[in-house]
């Protein structure tokens, strides 16, 4: 995205003044959902005139035009060390409409894949979430005489055994699509209106934040 020098500069008299704005609040700003595209297509439309310049060894211009991508960077280095840094502590919370409305597209798929990271590492800790048996080691008699197969159980035990199973999980409809999602079970990709059975635990997490809803199946 190639920015006139007037955009150019509102985008850096931005990025400053967002900055000064961060390190005095202890919230977050609400920023344009365009702002980091707006960063990125400033720095590029620098580096291309810089690069111009060099071509036609223009070397003052040049300079110049360095030292302003510099004082960008510099002031976005810092804009982002601030912000990320409230965004990863409120991560660890509910994250509640307010909260979501200030951020960006690209600040939203980083919280909420934080959040999810945060709270399977809470019900790790407190060992609510299952642990992966490790397969067992075969014998090499084991290997030369292989175990008979035991015969398919019947039809009905099958149904049982997957009822059962349904039992720690929950049908949701997924609302919007997500970004991949990683679980102790694999990763996940949900897309909108998606009807998925999910884990109980990981299922509640998005239906907390609106991501999802719980599908209550009616028995005749």
């Amino acid at each position: 995205m190639t920015l006139n020098p007037a955009q150019i500069d509102k985008v850096s008299d931005e990025l400053r003044s967002f900055l000064r704005v961060e390190v005095r609040s202890k919230k977050l700003k609400k920023l344009d959902p365009s702002f980091y595209k707006n960063v990125t297509g400033a720095l590029e439309t620098l580096k291309e005139e810089a690069e111009s310049y060099l071509v036609k060894q223009d070397i003052t211009n040049y300079i110049n035009l360095k030292a302003r991508i510099n004082d960008i960077e510099r002031d976005f280095r810092a804009l982002f060390q601030r912000r990320f840094e409230k965004i990863a502590t409120l991560s660890i919370y509910d994250l509640d409409s307010e909260l979501m409305n200030s951020l960006t597209p690209e600040e939203k798929e980083f919280i909420t894949r934080l959040h999810i990271m945060m709270q399977d590492q809470y019900n790790l800790l407190l060992n609510k979430m299952p642990q992966k048996e490790e397969p067992e080691e075969t014998s090499e008699e084991e290997a030369e005489n292989p175990p008979e197969e035991k015969p398919t159980a019947p039809a009905e035990e099958q149904e049982a055994e997957a009822a059962a199973q349904k039992d720690e999980y929950l049908l949701v409809r997924i609302m919007g699509d997500q970004p991949p999602i990683a679980q102790p079970e694999g990763d996940y990709y949900l897309h909108d209106n998606d009807l998925v059975y999910l884990p109980e635990n990981f299922a509640e997490i998005l239906i907390k934040r609106k991501a999802a809803l719980k599908v209550n199946l009616v028995q005749s």
